[in-house]
Formats: structure tokens, sequence, C-alpha cells
């Protein structure tokens, strides 16, 4: 049951954000897309983890370092784009 409500939020949240990238929002909005896109592929990892889809986790480990990269760019770094 657990296992089916992780999925659930992870997928919910991955495709909120997805959304929110493709529509090419403000930056801040765009910035807070890649924090909830963080949360999910951490639940993702989580999931791989206790099912044993041990690609599952890997990718979802790469995508949270691209995640962490995105929430740098977009609500960190104050450079000029």
């Amino acid at each position: 049951m657990i296992h089916e409500i992780l999925r659930w939020a992870a997928s919910l949240g991955t495709m909120g954000a997805g959304l929110v990238l493709a529509a090419r929002v403000r930056p801040r909005t765009t910035g807070w897309a890649f924090v909830v896109l963080t949360g999910a592929s951490i639940i993702w990892i989580a999931i791989g983890y206790l099912t044993a889809e041990y690609a599952l986790m890997v990718q979802n480990v790469v995508v949270t370092l691209i995640n962490l990269f995105g929430i740098y760019r977009w609500l960190i770094w104050k450079g000029k784009v």
C-alpha cells in the first residue's frame, strides 16, 4: 500500500513539475519546479531500493543531481543568464 502511495506521489510530482518546465513560466517558478522534481526523484530512489529495482534507483540518483543543478541555476545563482 505505501509503495503505491509513494509511486503516485512521485508520478504526480514529476508530471506537474514537468508541465511547469515545459510551459517556460517565470524563473522563480521554474526553480520551485526543480525542487518538486528533486523530491519526486528522491521518492523514486526509495521505491527503487525498497522494490530492488536498482536501475530505477541509479537513474534517479543522476536525475536528483541534475535537479539540484536546476535548483542552483534558477533559485541560487545570481549571475547573468
